[in-house]
């Protein structure tokens, strides 16, 4: 008894990343026609589609609604010590902010931000940080918009 033959024909989409047959958009025209311009406007699009935006509620607190509706806290409000730990063991804003909202007693928060999309999680921690930054030079009396 032999195995048995899989036929595999032409409508076959096993292991398909992108079923063209599936789509009013003809890749292959968009790949002949691809240039700068329609990169940009591609680009723009897609930051529209994962941008957080950001507020300050509560006096020091950074509240960020992501594209699907969650709106994650995170206090402008932390100790040296918390941030010098946090930078020792963590090279970028998405692990360091995820360390401080944990280290702040915040696991929830920290646990939705790793649901979130990669691109809106690094635009919220780098929302977060030019917030803080902002927050110092305006006690400072050195902030300037």
């Amino acid at each position: 008894m032999g195995a048995k033959k899989t036929e595999t024909t032409a409508e076959s989409t096993e292991g398909l990343v992108w079923d063209s047959r599936n789509t009013a958009t003809d890749l292959n025209e968009l790949f002949d026609t691809w240039d700068e311009a329609k990169e940009e406007a591609a680009l723009a699009e897609a930051a529209v589609a994962v941008d957080v935006p950001c507020i300050i509620i509560e006096k020091r607190v950074v509240a960020g609604r992501f594209p699907d509706g969650t709106i994650i806290k995170a206090p402008l409000a932390f100790s040296v010590q918390d941030l010098d730990e946090v930078t020792a063991t963590h090279d970028n804003e998405v692990d360091q902010l995820k360390a401080l909202l944990i280290a702040m007693g915040d696991e929830d928060s920290a646990a939705a931000l790793e649901k979130q999309n990669l691109a809106s999680v690094v635009i919220f921690a780098s929302k977060f940080f030019n917030l803080f930054q902002k927050m110092a030079q305006v006690a400072l009396g050195k902030y300037i918009s």
